[in-house]
């Protein structure tokens, strides 16, 4: 081309924008900018400049037609209402730190403890984990070690593929805690996408974008926090305002990302993509500082944006313009989606609850941040992922099919199996400190107080970290302290050659979310009760109990937000202790609370396993019967009595007191579900001076134990609790009937057989004892 002859260099930017502007000339189209706007853009930024240049150098009119292209759309940044977003990209650029970062030669420094270890092997295997040192240095950041590795674990890649999937969005829930981000991450190391969050945690992960987006939404001069009533004038005025408020700061958030974005790939495509650049990607959204260390890029691009008030016409047009851009720069393969992850959605959900609304009702503030969203990327190969604790459900059900392609997904594990957390653990550990009896005990009790969710064995590796594992029974004990206010009564045991150690780092978990009308509290009695009779929590709550999850109290245990579980130790730990502190908090007072205010009985299970645990201390001890129970039909008065289990000794039934103390059995209630296990309890197979039967035909449920009196001889008992509690007046008569043990076991008649085989049968009470 005879333009190429006309200028032979066009180094410096005053040619070279002379040689733009007479190429753009003579260019068929609309677009003619003026000089001095070639020259503007030129001095604008390096990269127009540098691209001219190696379009000149190639004599390449396709390569100079295309960066007339790129030009064009990137017009929308000459307005000097942008020179501070503008000043902020060279800055970013001028640090030269994207490309090696994308090369892969810039590491992010390690953490060490504050203190050095006495012992070097220790020193050496800490450095060698190669956890990621954070904003707050002193912790070590648990969650990143080995990042990436999931998609090397069949299970942990087959949770993965469940919640970035192709054929849906996902709606992530769980209580704090179940590993969500640590998903997300993981999820993101696969697939090239975004990673906002809504609030930036105490670990400080994350871009700060979404964050001051949404602090920033009370500030503007058109937002009205509470929208009027449907029939008041103002009504669709404020509603308009307040949506398009959120479409213009979350746009700005996600105009930012976008900018930042792209200059991460041109770096990429000069290298030439690679699987790695994902995960490095996702590293520069989480540590941000790397690609930047004047400035937290992604914050401080919306801030500037921000600042620029933009016509809202022009923002959009920048957000479409630097798609463009994107999509130049790096082609997606057809069967690929791009991922928008939300973190820590739980915020925007609970806020704004009043500024928005639609034909199904008021809805909250995380609602709209989707919508805009979508409506600005809907037209591209993306899927949402948004994680958090509470997600209300109703605010998400559309006649018109909205929201159809989104899955509820609480797929995020848990510590269920033993085995897989102390394989968890011990690649923390330094070799001689697992193999050693003070390692080996210390996995135990960690298995004992920490499984469940991973929070809380990750909470307490970091202190195990920053103390070069020393004294770990004395930071055991002072850990659980610390989250439940109670301190493991053989704590002193195992820590009594250790030095004090005390750490502030984790609080209690709070009772916030328990009350004298709160689900909550009643679940966690009911797990109390049943972790003190059987030595295990409660797995069958439902989404009807989707409170104690929104509290962190109770966990999802399937992958489809169906079967809620409070059974983890520290969690129920936590709620004796607080119940101790709040005695007035009865059985009684809270099933008639809920009896009154929620027409919700108390659960059978519930009332049987605090039954068992009264009858136990009451008979603990001889104690006269009458005091508990009212006889009738007797010839005569019944002696006192104690509560008694039968072990068998040479295929003998022996006699053996129950007595209520620290000591007393691990297990006090044998819950029997199916025939085999009550056949076996009754054949004094388990442990348990109690049993709990379930009825095939109702949710109610049958207790049973023995008693012996003081003349040695001893009768079984057996108490019926209903499925409801009603007011009205029992009919004995039918109850007595009903609990009748050829009517109770009319199915299972080997049992009643059974029945008369306890040595030394008191007959006054009945045939069969």
């Amino acid at each position: 081309m005879d333009i190429f002859a006309s200028f032979p260099d066009i180094e410096q930017v005053e040619l070279a924008s002379k040689f733009l502007y007479e190429f753009l000339k003579s260019r068929e189209g609309l677009f003619k900018p003026s000089s001095e706007l070639c020259f503007t853009a030129l001095s604008l930024d390096s990269n127009f400049h540098e691209k001219l240049k190696n379009a000149h150098r190639a004599r390449d009119g396709g390569a100079l037609e295309s960066f007339c292209v790129y030009f064009e759309r990137n017009m929308w940044r000459m307005t000097p209402q942008l020179e501070r977003m503008n000043e902020v990209i060279r800055s970013i650029e001028s640090e030269n730190k994207i490309m090696p970062f994308v090369k892969g030669q810039s590491k992010h420094p390690v953490w060490t403890p504050r203190k050095k270890s006495t012992n070097p092997d220790t020193t050496d295997h800490i450095r060698k984990l190669g956890i990621p040192l954070g904003t707050r240095e002193e912790i070590p950041l648990v969650i990143l070690h080995k990042l990436g590795s999931f998609q090397h674990d069949p299970v942990l890649l087959k949770r993965l593929d469940t919640i970035f999937s192709s054929n849906h969005h996902t709606f992530l829930i769980n209580t704090s805690g179940t590993g969500k981000t640590r998903l997300l991450f993981e999820g993101l190391c696969l697939h090239w996408g975004f990673y906002f969050t809504c609030a930036i945690d105490s670990s400080y992960l994350g871009a700060g974008d979404l964050t001051l987006a949404i602090n920033h939404l009370e500030s503007n001069r058109n937002w009205t926090r509470y929208l009027p009533l449907r029939s008041s004038a103002r009504h669709a005025t404020s509603l308009r305002n307040n949506i398009q408020t959120v479409h213009r700061l979350t746009g700005e958030a996600l105009l930012a990302r976008l900018l930042v974005f792209k200059m991460y790939l041109e770096a990429c495509s000069k290298d030439g993509f690679c699987l790695d650049h994902r995960q490095r990607w996702l590293e520069s959204q989480i540590f941000p500082h790397t690609l930047a260390s004047s400035c937290e890029p992604y914050g401080k691009l919306k801030h500037e944006v921000a600042r620029a008030y933009l016509p809202d016409s022009v923002l959009d047009e920048a957000i479409m313009h630097t798609l463009e851009d994107i999509q130049g720069i790096w082609e997606m393969s057809q069967d690929e989606f791009f991922y928008i992850v939300i973190d820590e959605a739980n915020v925007a959900s609970q806020k704004h609850n009043g500024a928005f609304e639609d034909e199904h009702g008021r809805y909250p503030l995380l609602k709209e941040i989707i919508r805009s969203w979508k409506r600005r990327m809907g037209h591209l190969p993306i899927k949402f992922i948004v994680a958090g604790t509470v997600i209300p459900q109703e605010h998400f059900r559309s006649n018109t099919g909205e929201w159809d392609e989104f899955c509820w997904c609480s797929n995020t594990g848990y510590f269920e199996d033993p085995e897989n957390h102390r394989r968890y653990i011990s690649q923390f550990l330094p070799p001689q400190f697992e193999k050693s009896n003070t390692g080996q005990l210390l996995l135990d009790r960690m298995w004992h107080w920490l499984r469940g969710r991973h929070r809380y064995t990750a909470s307490f590796l970091t202190l195990l970290l920053d103390n070069n594992f020393e004294s770990p029974h004395t930071l055991l004990g002072e850990y659980i302290w610390s989250l439940s206010e109670y301190m493991p009564h053989d704590n002193a045991t195992y820590s009594v050659h250790e030095k004090s150690y005390t750490n502030n780092w984790y609080s209690s978990l709070g009772a916030t979310g328990l009350s004298e009308k709160s689900v909550s509290t009643l679940a966690m009695h009911r797990a109390i009760t049943s972790f003190l009779t059987t030595s295990k929590g409660c797995v069958d709550f439902t989404v009807t109990d989707l409170a104690l999850v929104n509290q962190d109290y109770g966990i999802f245990l399937d992958p489809m937000c169906s079967r809620i579980g409070l059974e983890e130790p520290m969690t129920v730990t936590f709620g004796a202790k607080w119940f101790s502190q709040n005695p007035h908090f009865t059985l009684v007072k809270l099933s008639g609370t809920f009896a009154r205010d929620y027409d919700t009985g108390i659960h059978p299970s519930h009332f049987a396993s605090s039954l068992a645990l009264s009858l136990a201390l009451c008979f603990g001890k001889s104690s006269e019967i009458s005091n508990t129970f009212t006889t009738f039909g007797l010839p005569g008065r019944l002696p006192s009595g104690r509560l008694v289990k039968f072990i068998k000794v040479a295929e003998r039934l022996e006699t053996l007191h129950v007595q209520f103390s620290e000591n007393m059995p691990d297990k006090l209630v044998f819950v029997a579900g199916a025939p085999e296990e009550v056949m076996s309890w009754f054949k004094h197979d388990h442990d348990e001076p109690f049993c709990v039967m379930s009825s095939s035909s109702s949710a109610s449920v049958t207790l049973v134990f023995c008693l012996s009196l003081s003349d040695e001889q001893n009768f079984w008992v057996f108490v019926s609790v209903p499925s409801t509690f009603t007011s009205e007046n029992p009919d004995f008569a039918q109850d007595i009937k009903g609990i009748h043990p050829k009517v109770i076991f009319r199915d299972q008649p080997e049992v009643v057989t059974l029945l008369d085989q306890l040595p030394n049968l008191n007959t006054d009470v009945g045939p069969s004892g």
